[in-house]
């Protein structure tokens, strides 16, 4: 209970038109106590080998050198937050990854003095670190198999605007073996990702510092050249840029780097800047060592993205949308959830949805399916607190991408939850006739028919999962589009969707009941919700002004016969949503 090597990318442009798509729901909630600080440290994973996903962030309600773990109940909610590990100084990044490959999930942490790791123990709990000296202060960390031995390594971001990169050794220990020099900056920001889509892991990387008498940044690509070998490429460069991630933005099976900023890249370094010249744009990966430069979308002048922008399918409709933190400019620095959806054409639409859930600045956010419902929700840890965002909305409609030639796989979701029943909903498109489309599952064949979609359910066993679905042409060319999944034993978590301007009882979810009563109520609102009300026959019975709680998600134990149950959320707005139902109790 819960409290392909093709060029894919034919874009010159932003795009404004809005089509009709199913806009994103969420529950929202928040806890002010969780941290001291904005967090930019938070990372997900299963670190209790339960098959739910936790959460780790940097900071404490006492301290910003301490890592706090939010266990994961699998129903959208946590445990309440614990301490697991303690570096004794700032942690400046974070990254998940099994470094020894004993099957349970490390810690790797960028600190002031060095690399640290923290060896997980399978049961939420780590041991102590162990430091691996860097040759600066290591701003950021990213984990991937840079020397192809089948080892996860580490690349750290350090203060001299250089990447260093570290060996992992038989999953025993980390030794530096490599060393790129990118640019004389103060702050390197480090993503990995398969942006040449040949599975050797390159780095997306974001160098800060003053450049020419001005403070900019630099963005480049660090190819990875195999054997050891490694080459920067810079790409371009910002007057003022946030932040940087790496993911597929077209859902093309090749990574493209991400990058928000306040200020339009086409102004010269050290021009002065308007407050709403903000946006982010996109490098997509074509192979060959080629990224082509997008502006995605620009922020209108009230709006503000400033953390790492993520490539995320939210409404499940195969097509990719961009989620990023951000902050409101004229409601008092309402902080929350940007939304940016995603066109089939591949561009964004330029307004987003945006979900309020504190007044203070927004922080990291890092996506994850904590209801195992196979949608991807959100946790930010910024302002004074930690704010929750579980993906409560209707799945759309399967969408087709109109770039030649793509797959679009609408389900699963990358990096979700699905049980043991896996179904598989995919669309082709290409101006060349198709032939087939394929479906691969950890490396087997599956499907295999003269089609262009497909929608079909494969029994799998629990665990992690690697889906490739493929599309053939007459020509023989082949396109992919990838995602991991893991299958639980189990049903997903109900959630409750509610349009904006409006509230809904989702259960129970016919006219009669038995007791006790499972009640599930949303609103949404786009101010910050304050309160959450549930009323029983006219009787108030729940009165949740905790955080910045949308939702309720209760059970009572209700006598036999009929009974009125009205919903009632209110936001900072003075606003009131409200839905009714009446349901009879057997």
């Amino acid at each position: 209970m819960r409290q392909p090597l093709l060029l894919l990318v034919l874009l010159f442009g932003a795009s404004s038109t809005l089509t009709s798509q199913t806009l994103p729901s969420f529950e929202m909630y928040g806890a002010n106590s969780w941290t001291v600080a904005p967090s930019y440290a938070v990372v997900r994973g299963d670190f209790h080998n339960a098959g739910k996903q936790d959460v780790v962030y940097v900071g404490s309600t006492q301290s910003q050198t301490v890592f706090t773990m939010l266990t994961g109940n699998g129903d959208g909610t946590f445990h309440a937050p614990q301490t697991v590990a303690s570096p004794g100084t700032f942690t400046n990044d974070l990254a998940v990854a099994d470094l020894n490959g004993d099957g349970n999930l490390d810690l790797v942490a960028a600190t002031n003095n060095a690399v640290e790791v923290f060896y997980g123990n399978g049961n939420g709990t780590f041991q102590a670190g162990v430091q691996y000296t860097a040759a600066a202060t290591a701003n950021s960390v990213a984990v991937g198999n840079f020397f192809s031995d089948g080892y996860p390594d580490v690349a750290v971001g350090d203060n001299k605007g250089n990447v260093e990169l570290f060996k992992n050794v038989n999953g025993n220990s980390l030794v530096l073996a490599s060393s790129v020099s990118i640019a004389s900056g103060t702050s390197t920001l480090v993503r990995a990702g398969n942006l040449n889509g040949n599975g050797l892991t390159a780095l997306g990387v974001l160098v800060q510092g003053e450049f020419s008498g001005t403070y900019s940044g630099v963005v480049y690509a660090v190819w990875n050249l195999g054997s050891g070998n490694f080459r920067a490429d810079r790409l371009a460069s910002y007057p003022s840029p946030f932040s940087l991630n790496v993911g597929s933005a077209n859902g093309s099976g090749i990574d493209d780097i991400l990058v928000s900023y306040y200020c339009d890249p086409s102004v010269p370094l050290g021009t002065s800047q308007t407050a709403s010249c903000t946006g982010i744009d996109v490098f997509y990966g074509q192979g060959n060592q080629t990224l082509i430069q997008r502006t995605a979308v620009t922020d209108p002048p009230d709006l503000a993205a400033n953390s790492a922008p993520w490539p995320v399918d939210v409404n499940g409709d195969g097509i990719i949308d961009i989620v990023s933190a951000g902050y409101h400019k004229q409601l008092d620095g309402y902080a929350g959830l940007m939304v940016w959806l995603g066109n089939a054409d591949g561009t964004f639409q330029q307004t987003p949805q945006y979900y309020f859930a504190d007044t203070d600045n927004a922080g990291a956010i890092v996506p994850g399916d904590w209801t195992r419902s196979g949608m991807m929700s959100f946790i930010m840890s910024g302002g004074a607190g930690t704010e929750i965002y579980i993906n409560a909305s209707d799945r759309a409609g399967c969408s087709t991408y109109t770039i030649s030639p793509s797959v679009t796989a609408c389900q699963p979701i990358n990096n979700t939850y699905a049980p043991s029943l896996v179904t598989v909903q995919a669309n082709g498109y290409d101006t060349t006739p198709m032939t087939a489309m394929q479906e691969y599952i950890d490396g087997t064949l599956r499907y295999s028919e003269p089609v262009t979609s497909f929608d079909t359910a494969f029994n799998l066993n629990p665990g992690t999962h690697l889906l490739v679905t493929k599309g053939w042409d007459q020509n023989g060319v082949s396109f992919v589009a990838d995602r991991t999944i893991t299958v639980f034993n189990g049903s997903p978590y109900p959630t409750c969707a509610a349009a904006f301007g409006s509230a809904n009882i989702c259960l129970p979810s016919g006219a009669a009941s038995s007791s006790p009563v499972h009640i599930l109520a949303n609103g949404a609102t786009d101010n910050i919700p304050t309160a959450a009300q549930l009323y029983i026959d006219g009787n108030l019975v729940v009165n949740n002004t905790t955080g910045a709680t949308s939702y309720l998600d209760t059970t009572q134990s209700l006598s036999s016969g009929e009974h009125y149950l009205v919903f009632k959320m209110w936001d900072s707005n003075g606003g009131v949503y409200q839905a009714t139902k009446t349901v009879t109790v057997n």
